[in-house]
């Protein structure tokens, strides 16, 4: 019965989030472009390329934010409103609801934020390197010469420089990224969910209540994080600056998937909880 349940999810969310998706990809291409049209060759074309990297960072912003918004929101109507009376009669338990919501979620929770990452990092990329080209800055030019034979090409020295400098490869870097993406993500879909079920224990001002929750434990969450960003850099010294910051990077990421891990771990054991208990629908 799961997989029919997974099936209907899809399809349900199929239409929406692709529009999302698809709108995040044309705004990252048409930025490309526009890019791509020596947009730095004077005073004003720069200032008009910043408003423009300004006004691209702001819209992946908003359509992040736009998808956990709909994601939440579904999760809350479907389940505890009036249409929760009707998912509720299907011969389906409450943990097979909560476990459809969350694969489907997830899914388009991740497609998203790589989405958006490689947009922000494609978009910057292009304009870090068209700006350095008007500017004629050969140096600067060359670092990034060498980022794209690193990428497309294997330059070796550039390859142990990096090593030298972060304490891993590019390659290993872009995983740990991935695998950091991949568990804050779900820490992320989990939390809002999370607080849409605590919301359910009060007995008015539920849906406020479901906010006031996310709002505490995106601050535990923020805190915690800050906390680990700062942990590697405690041990630094002038000493042995280059050696300790080839490990703080490598440190940090490992650090920060543990972490996410974990609070993804504790937040779904809290979530079955909560659906397991008898559901007060609106």
């Amino acid at each position: 019965m799961l997989g029919k349940l997974l099936k209907h999810e899809w399809k349900s969310t199929c239409k929406i989030m692709t529009v999302i998706n698809l709108t995040v990809l044309l705004l990252t291409i048409a930025g490309f472009c526009i890019l791509n049209m020596n947009i730095f060759g004077n005073r004003e074309s720069t200032l008009l390329a910043v408003f423009l990297i300004i006004f691209y960072a702001l819209s992946l912003a908003a359509f992040g934010i736009i998808t956990e918004i709909y994601l939440f929101a579904r999760f809350y109507r479907n389940l505890f409103t009036s249409e929760g009376y009707l998912m509720h009669t299907l011969p389906v338990t409450p943990l097979q609801l909560f476990h459809a919501k969350l694969i489907v979620g997830y899914f388009w929770y991740v497609i998203n934020s790589l989405l958006i990452i490689g947009g922000v990092l494609l978009f910057s990329f292009v304009a870090a390197w068209q700006f350095m080209d008007s500017q004629e800055a050969e140096s600067t030019h060359r670092m990034l010469s060498d980022l794209n034979s690193v990428i497309f090409g294997g330059n070796n020295d550039v390859i142990s420089a990096f090593r030298n400098t972060f304490g891993c490869t590019p390659l290993q870097a872009a995983g740990m990224t991935v695998l950091f993406q991949l568990s804050g993500s779900l820490a992320a879909l989990l939390m809002g969910y999370v607080s849409i079920l605590l919301g359910q224990l009060m007995e008015k001002y539920r849906l406020a209540s479901a906010i006031g929750f996310y709002i505490v434990l995106y601050i535990i969450n923020q805190i915690i994080s800050s906390f680990l960003f700062l942990l590697p850099g405690l041990q630094m010294s002038a000493a042995d600056m280059e050696r300790i910051m080839s490990g703080y990077f490598k440190g940090f990421f490992s650090t920060a998937v543990l972490s996410q891990t974990i609070l993804s771990l504790v937040l779904y054991l809290v979530s079955v909880l909560l659906m397991k208990r008898k559901l007060n629908l609106e």
